[in-house]
């Protein structure tokens, strides 16, 4: 399917506007979907539209405090898309509410209104017994959508990259102002995908004429070609932006120590100062972040991910000593 028309299925999408949101939106724009956007702000997302032909891609306003608002949307959706996930918890936007009760909320609204399918995008790590808040609501959110909705299909990605990433770029930035480069869990590996790489997926399994049924075919595990630990992570990163600065791994006892103080330098900078570091990050940092072969994977979609060398300079080389044109 690649042309829009009125016979086009209709994909609904939660948190289309974020950071692999956008990228979906333009992947499923090319195929000929018409797309809904779910959000608080449609002013704010009115360069999503660029994304398709006129009238393909519609912003819904709506919130998750009222989905019953939303009910006449599932009614009309094919495919409910849920993206939307935060890193660090702040006022009432807790990893409860917006990884595990919003979602089992969907689930449940998309099963009882007769829609087709249904993609949540969880995380490597997700666990119901987990010691992190945040994997822990990332699992039991996985068990309550599959309950309310049994054939679901969620992706867990590693961490991700591209050029919106909070990851990279925050550790650029900081690499531009400061003689060391702090940071937690050296040893811990992960195994970095590209953003485009998981719509990709999305896309892919939206295709899928029958699930493989090799293995638990619900779930898919995405990572990139590389497992590296998150000090060579820094390497890289610092090779590419030309810069030498001195990497020091903190012991998991001290970052936890300094956690309220850097909470409360994120607070007092009105969010200027990054919020480097959380308890429950630090918790999440003592487990590695890669693909297990329990799930499903890229290579079951014959989807070969690309690698963090053919990305990374495309949007770091901005942060070089003599800019995005230089290569001294």
């Amino acid at each position: 399917m690649t042309n829009f028309s009125f016979k086009s299925p209709n994909v609904t999408i939660f948190g289309g506007t974020g950071f692999l949101g956008r990228y979906i939106v333009n992947r499923l724009s090319k195929l000929g979907y018409i797309i809904n956007i779910v959000t608080r702000a449609p002013n704010e997302a009115i360069f999503l539209k660029t994304s398709g032909n006129v009238g393909q891609v519609k912003f819904i306003e709506g919130s998750f405090s009222n989905l019953s608002n939303l009910k006449s949307l599932f009614n009309t959706s094919d495919i409910i898309i849920n993206c939307v996930g935060i890193l660090n918890e702040e006022g009432d936007q807790t990893f409860k509410k917006l990884h595990t009760d919003i979602p089992e909320k969907l689930a449940i609204l998309a099963k009882k209104n007769g829609v087709k399918k249904f993609i949540h995008i969880s995380s490597i790590g997700a666990n119901p017994k987990s010691d992190s808040k945040y994997s822990k609501s990332k699992g039991i959110a996985e068990v309550k959508i599959l309950k309310a909705f049994p054939e679901a299909i969620i992706l867990r990605p590693s961490i991700v990259f591209g050029s919106e990433d909070q990851f990279f770029n925050l550790f650029s930035q900081i690499s531009c102002i400061s003689p060391i480069l702090p940071i937690v869990g050296g040893k811990t590996k992960f195994q970095p995908v590209y953003v485009d790489d998981i719509a990709k997926m999305v896309a892919g399994v939206l295709q899928m004429k029958a699930p493989n049924l090799k293995k638990n075919y619900t779930i898919y595990e995405l990572g990139g070609p590389e497992i590296i630990s998150f000090h060579s992570l820094m390497v890289k990163m610092l090779s590419i932006i030309y810069r030498k600065k001195l990497i020091i791994n903190l012991p998991f006892w001290l970052a936890k120590a300094m956690c309220p103080i850097i909470l409360i330098l994120y607070k007092l900078s009105f969010k200027k100062i990054p919020l480097l570091i959380t308890e429950d990050s630090i918790k999440q940092l003592k487990n590695d972040n890669i693909v297990s072969k329990e799930y499903l994977s890229f290579q079951d979609l014959e989807i070969k991910p690309k690698s963090l060398d053919l990305i990374l300079p495309s949007y770091l080389k901005r942060y070089r000593p003599r800019g995005n044109f230089s290569d001294l």
